[in-house]
């Protein structure tokens, strides 16, 4: 599924995206979702280590139990 974006560019920057693309053959589009794809591998390599939240939530499962999930929510680490 591909979402339509819209934004606002320098106007000389978007006269040479325009001129790169035609020369290439391509539509402004491509170029553009190809920028964006750079950026992200870019970023996520860049940035190796993500949030706590982020790492939790790509975990796998750890197949705890409702109740043993409460337990351990539950526990006072300064108490033992």
């Amino acid at each position: 599924m591909k979402r339509k974006i819209g934004t606002v560019v320098d106007d000389n920057l978007y006269r040479d995206v325009k001129t790169l693309a035609a020369q290439e053959r391509r539509r402004i589009s491509d170029v553009m979702q190809i920028a964006l794809n750079d950026y992200v591998q870019r970023t996520k390599r860049k940035n190796p280590l993500r949030s706590g939240l982020t790492r939790f939530l790509e975990a796998p499962d750890f197949s705890l139990t409702n109740e043993q999930f409460r337990e351990s929510m539950e526990l006072d680490v300064f108490e033992q």
